[in-house]
């Protein structure tokens, strides 16, 4: 079964994603920003998965945001990864219209790297908000 959830959902996007790498159980993909919301409703209402969190890596060439999807069924996770590479106003689209348990681990990655998230309900502060200095973007290298 595990084998089978991986290999369908390669074959079904081998033109929209790119493998980084395939450890096992999981598989941690590329995707281009534009499709994204595409592949991540295929693997939440089509696979049946569910969001377990989401993290962002800040790189010297850009960012990585990646979503970490169960497939509890089988015990596999999908990894969608989007890379952006623009580190002055780090942009790129929320998947909170597909999935609403997004709203907050994409808020806290708003907040900690400034990455802004195109179309998300509620883009102010969560863990910062009555914090006593002025804490902006406290994860980025160099606090920029």
């Amino acid at each position: 079964m595990l084998s089978e959830v991986l290999g369908k959902f390669k074959e079904d996007y081998k033109d929209l994603i790119t493998v980084c790498r395939e450890k096992k159980d999981r598989l941690y993909f590329y995707v281009e920003d534009s499709r994204l919301r595409e592949v991540v409703e295929h693997i939440f209402h089509k696979l049946g998965c569910r969001l377990s969190t989401a993290t962002a890596l800040e790189r010297p060439d850009g960012f990585e945001v990646i979503y970490h999807f169960s497939h509890d069924g089988s015990g596999v996770y999908l990894c969608p990864t989007v890379f952006i590479p623009n580190k002055d106003n780090p942009e790129m689209n929320s998947i909170t219209p597909i999935v609403r348990g997004a709203e907050w681990i994409e808020r806290e990655m708003m907040e900690m790297f400034g990455i802004k998230f195109r179309e998300h309900p509620r883009p102010e502060k969560l863990l910062t908000l009555n914090h006593p200095e002025k804490v902006d973007k406290p994860l980025r290298i160099g606090g920029k």
